[in-house]
């Protein structure tokens, strides 16, 4: 069994798989600790051959897979995972690259401390102006979740992000939970990753620039997404994601505000940024079936412990307007005053 695997999905990557390949053979922790799996998501340009040329380098700790259709990210990060023989994982994007110390460094921490997960802050490479920009950390070290109080804090004050790539997971806790993305839609991460907070016993949040992530015009983020309808992939993952919680009900009985909370937050408020942050297309029948998904889903939504304490005055209107029956007029008028 290795140290430590790495799995990174690759589509149309060739431009980019050269420095993040570097990065990953070149790691402190030594190659032979480490086993690296790429799956060529059935890619229309040279990434296949690449790929295969690494593996060629690298036969006992590169393994590569190549699959005869697209089933984005999710899909393919899935199929890695059966191959997965490892103590802990990361995922790193193929147009992503990491520091050298990177994998010796969060291994060490995960292992000396037993912890189920590890969370780094994301060093933003934004590739049009070469600007630098870092996600937050608001705490560091060590935190247990002993008892329901300390989880009920930790899944409202999103200690952790929903997104995959920044953290280090314990394999057998992956093995035991059986967690998997949801495929073939964009904004897949949460479905993997919010499922395992309800699972997680010890985590451990680092602050370090280890993680490189490039922000470019073929991104997922920067291209796919914003193909019309697209953004209604998002909604789509986190009803799904709720829908899956609400069906365990041991589970959902203990946290129903919280689980609703997420919801509300995540599918409602949530959707409605993207699509003003991102100029990103919400048409008004699809706004509608959100407002009745809601409504159906969670008669009660207003009665929620949480709206009062944790949300914005401008979130707060947002999420309000579920209660408010727009014409398209109105509807397009609240669209453009979104904040």
């Amino acid at each position: 069994m290795k140290k430590i695997s790495v799995i990174t999905p690759c589509y149309n990557s060739y431009d980019y798989l050269d420095k993040c390949f570097e990065s990953l053979v070149n790691q402190t922790i030594g190659i032979d600790n480490m086993e690296i799996i790429f799956v060529n998501d059935a890619s229309t340009d040279n990434t296949a051959e690449k790929l295969n040329s690494f593996e060629a380098l690298y036969p006992n700790s590169v393994l590569v897979i190549h699959l005869d259709e697209n089933i984005k990210q999710g899909g393919a990060r899935n199929v890695a995972l059966q191959y997965v023989n490892s103590e802990y994982l990361v995922f790193i994007d193929s147009d992503d690259w990491v520091d050298l110390s990177y994998l010796e460094t969060v291994y060490n921490i995960a292992k000396e401390n037993d912890v189920d997960m590890l969370q780094i802050p994301f060093v933003y490479i934004h590739e049009e102006n070469n600007d630098i920009t870092r996600s937050p950390v608001y705490w560091t070290g060590l935190r247990t979740l002993e008892d329901i109080d300390s989880r009920k804090q930790f899944l409202t004050k999103q200690f952790f992000t929903c997104g995959a790539p920044n953290k280090v997971y314990k394999t057998s806790l992956l093995l035991e939970t059986g967690a998997r993305f949801l495929q073939g839609v964009a904004y897949e991460e949460p479905s993997f990753v919010f499922p395992l907070f309800f699972h997680i016993k010890r985590i451990y949040q680092l602050d370090a620039d280890l993680y490189f992530y490039r922000i470019h015009d073929a991104s997922t983020m920067t291209s796919y997404i914003t193909k019309p309808g697209k953004l209604y992939d998002h909604p789509f993952v986190q009803l799904s994601v709720y829908k899956q919680l609400r069906s365990n009900p041991d589970l959902y009985s203990i946290y129903k505000d919280e689980i609703d909370y997420y919801f509300l937050f995540t599918f409602y408020i949530e959707t409605l940024y993207f699509a003003k942050m991102g100029n990103l297309h919400l048409g008004y029948d699809f706004f509608l079936l959100m407002q009745n998904t809601v409504r159906n889903m969670l008669p009660d939504w207003a009665k929620n412990l949480y709206i009062n304490s944790l949300l914005t005055d401008t979130q707060k209107t947002t999420l309000n307007s579920v209660a408010h029956n727009f014409t398209e007029e109105e509807f397009l008028n609240f669209k453009k005053n979104l904040k």
